[in-house]
Parts: structure tokens; C-alpha cells; sequence
């Protein structure tokens, strides 16, 4: 049965990592060794390691079968004949290969006797080593470490949202270590969901809609308590709530619309908390990626609009500096907040809140051919959809004003592309006969190109 080496994980003890002798199975369907999770419960613990639900050693069954197939396994294999000059002799690779193993092992078994609250060097050492190796990914998976880090940030979550002050003998110093042990949890989640996505053996495992909600839940949480809490902990909660946020991006950038439909509204007002409050450059782009990833479906664009995903848009690139030419940060975040206001435009209310911003209109415009081809077809967009048919006296006027119908002019005679042409060519067209008439725009210009 040399077919069974290739699935070696799927009979190991969650808890040991080790090939099971007399596997038992608990009411969850999780399979253990029973010498070590008789260990388990014998220490105190009253609940299955791996889903976290009521266990007791009365509800354990033998299983017979996974134990016939473990003897079958571990049974004499047929010896191979030595080779001249190096019988049995291991290759260089294999030793460091099973070092490498060795280590992973005892990664996860410090997480799993650690309980409920693994150390925060712990988590760290765990998410590199996640991310450094299949094999290890593989293994805490198995083992339901997943489970056991969402549950344990969930835990911290609704601590710092009850703000007793009997969990806050020090405050700052209590803020700040819960914060970092919030950014390890998050960073380990993200190691083992994000990273295992192209693994063929865990994938059934990580899209199930069970975790990928409590992977958006514990994130969403986290963020919004971090934010009542006032950061909780400087520079350590800005850190978290990066971590939370990063988390976002990756798990609804892989998501379904199955599950983007089912988004909570509290995510949409923590994750644009995030942009408001300028946590990092980095934190601020995956803020702007998780509303894009989520705002095609008509329900999430009215949920961000509500949640002033708009407004936060428009004050980010009124306080950012001009981007550089050349790319770098400055330029993919002007290009992501240009995205968002183009799908926000995209309904009555994201429409509304643009033109109701004083400076709605005039910091698109401003943007306007002067950051990439992307932004300024997102940007023609958004004063395409501003002004269309139902755009009122007022923000016409405003357009002419500030500039904008200028800047339609002046992509008609750019190098853009011809759907950007176009789309600004229609509005400049629907609307020519109350443009000509203003002191702000040159009728020449208005008229040569259309």
C-alpha cells in the first residue's frame, strides 16, 4: 500500500502529531490517539482541542477502521537492496528535512499545551513557520489550530470591548500587551488561511463558510474594539488593527459572492475607521482593497456609503500630497480611493455623497491626468456619474467651477483611451448647452472636440 505514505498527515493524532496507535473518535468527528487525549482531558480540560466544543471520555469511540488502515501503514515494507558504497545511508537533504519536521513538531505542541493563551513569541515563531513551510501549515491545519487562534482573538476581542476596569490594573502596559497578542493571533490566522488557499489538501478545510465568516468576524471585531478603545495601545493597537485589516483584504479578496453577501455592517464602519484614521500607508490601501473587493454587490456599496466610505475617500486625497510620477505608495492609494468613489457612484446614495462633500468634485477633478491611466478612468467615471442626467443646477455649476468640465475637455485631447473618451465626450455632450453659457468654461474648447 505505497499509496498511504501520501496521505501520512491524514493519520496523525492532532494532538501529539504523531501516527495514532488506537485512534478514538469524539462526538465532533475530530480523530485522536487515545493515550493523548485522555492525556488532555485528565489535565482539566473539559472541551474538544481542536473545535473547542464539550468533550467527556465517555463520549470517545474506538475507531476500528482508521486503526486497521494505521496497522496496514505501519507494517513491514519490502526492504530495498543497498547501493554500492552507501547501504541505508540517508541523503544530505534528508537530514535537514527531518531537523525541519522536528522543529514544526514542536512549534505546534507548544501551541497546543499552551491551551487558551499562547505566549505572543509563540504565535510569532508559529507564523513563520506557517509561512515558511507547507509541511508545517499542514500541520497546524490538522490540528485545529485555526479553530483555537479564532476563538482566542474573539475572546480578547470582547474583553477590551467590556472595558472593566478590573482587567486594566495598568492600563497603558494592559492595552498595549493586548494589542500585541491580538496582531500575533491575527498574523498566525492570516499565515495559515491566506497561505494554504493553493494547497489542494487544505483547501476544503479553509473555504468552508463557517471559517472564512469567523475569520471576517474575528477581524471585524478586533477593529471595531481597537477603535472604541481609542487604539488601544498606540503604536501596538495601530499594529493590531493593520494586522485586522490585512486579514480583510486576503480573505475577501479570495472570497465568493456567497459570502460577500453576507458581510456584517460593523465591518464596513471598522474598516473605514481604519482610512479615517490614517493607521499606516499600508493598513490605509488594505482598508481601500477590502470596500472595493466588497462594493460590486449593490447591498455592500449602500453599506459603505452609510458607513462614510465615501466622505473618507474624498479626505484622503485632500490631505495626500500630488503622488510622484514614478508609482510608489502615494500613486496605488490615489488609484485605489479613485476605484472606491467609482463603484460608490454606482448608486443614488454614493452619487449623493460625492456632491454633497464641499470638495467632492474638485479633488477628482484634480486627479484628473495627472496620476495614471487607471485613475483617470476611475475619476471620468465619477464625474461622468455625478453629472449625468439627474445631476441638479448646482453641482453643474460647481463642475464648471472647479475646474472639472475643463479636465473632460482635456481628456478628449489626451493619449487615454477611447472608453475614457468616450464616457467623457457623453457628458460634456449632455450637458454643452448649460456649459457654454459659463464664464468658467471656454466655449471653444467645449465645442472644438465635440
Amino acid at each position: 500500500m505505497e499509496d498511504l505514505s501520501a496521505m501520512r498527515h491524514h493519520l496523525m493524532c492532532p494532538i501529539s502529531l504523531q501516527p495514532m496507535q488506537d485512534p478514538v473518535t469524539a462526538p465532533t468527528g475530530i480523530t485522536y490517539d487515545r493515550r493523548a487525549i485522555e492525556r488532555w482531558l485528565a489535565a482539566g480540560h473539559a472541551t474538544c482541542p481542536v473545535t473547542g466544543q464539550p468533550l467527556a471520555l465517555a463520549d470517545l469511540t474506538p475507531n476500528h477502521t482508521l486503526r486497521r488502515l494505521i496497522q496496514s501503514w505501519c507494517g513491514p515494507r519490502p526492504s530495498t537492496p543497498p547501493e554500492a558504497g552507501g547501504a541505508n545511508k540517508p541523503a544530505d537533504g534528508d537530514d535537514d528535512a527531518v531537523e525541519h519536521s522536528r522543529t514544526d513538531d514542536d512549534v505546534v505542541k507548544k501551541l497546543l499545551r499552551a491551551a487558551t493563551s499562547p505566549p505572543v513569541d509563540v504565535l510569532r515563531e508559529a507564523a513563520a513557520a506557517a509561512s515558511e513551510s507547507d509541511a508545517a501549515r499542514r500541520r497546524m491545519v490538522d490540528a485545529g489550530v485555526l479553530q483555537r487562534v479564532l476563538r482566542g482573538v474573539a475572546a480578547i476581542a470582547s474583553e477590551v470591548k467590556t472595558d472593566d476596569p478590573r482587567h486594566h490594573e495598568n492600563e497603558s502596559r494592559s492595552s498595549s500587551a493586548i494589542a500585541r497578542a491580538i496582531e500575533a493571533r491575527l498574523d498566525l490566522a492570516r499565515a495559515l488561511a491566506v497561505s494554504s488557499c493553493d494547497d489542494d489538501e487544505l483547501r476544503p478545510q479553509l473555504v468552508s463558510d463557517s471559517l472564512v465568516h469567523g475569520l471576517l468576524d474575528a477581524a471585524t471585531d478586533v477593529l471595531a474594539a481597537l477603535e472604541r478603545a481609542g487604539g488601544g495601545g498606540g503604536d501596538d493597537g495601530d499594529a493590531a488593527r493593520a494586522s485586522a485589516v490585512r486579514l480583510l483584504d486576503s480573505v475577501t479578496g479570495a472570497a465568493g459572492a456567497a459570502v460577500l453577501e453576507r458581510l456584517r455592517p460593523g465591518l464596513f464602519r471598522a474598516v473605514t475607521a481604519v482610512v479615517r484614521d490614517r493607521v499606516s500607508p499600508a493598513a490605509t490601501r488594505s482598508a481601500l482593497r477590502v470596500l472595493l473587493h466588497a462594493c460590486p454587490l449593490g447591498r455592500n456599496r449602500a453599506l459603505a456609503v452609510e458607513a462614510g466610505a465615501a466622505r473618507e475617500a474624498i479626505e484622503l486625497e485632500l490631505d495626500a500630497p500630488p503622488p510622484p510620477p514614478g508609482g510608489g505608495g502615494g500613486r496605488r492609494a490615489t488609484e485605489l480611493a479613485l476605484a472606491l468613489l467609482a463603484e460608490l457612484c454606482a448608486c443614488a446614495d454614493g452619487r449623493a455623497a460625492v456632491a454633497a462633500h464641499p470638495a467632492g468634485v474638485a479633488v477628482v477633478a484634480r486627479r484628473l491626468l495627472r496620476v495614471s491611466a487607471a485613475a483617470d478612468a476611475c475619476a471620468v467615471r465619477v464625474l461622468a456619474a455625478v453629472g449625468g442626467r439627474a445631476a441638479s443646477p448646482e453641482v453643474l455649476r460647481e463642475m464648471a467651477r472647479v475646474g472639472a468640465v475643463g479636465k473632460l475637455c482635456c481628456v478628449l485631447q489626451a493619449d487615454c483611451d477611447a472608453a475614457v473618451k468616450d464616457a467623457a465626450r457623453a457628458v460634456l455632450r449632455l450637458h454643452h448647452g448649460v456649459w457654454s453659457g459659463s464664464p468658467c468654461v471656454s466655449a471653444y474648447l467645449l465645442s472644438r472636440y465635440l
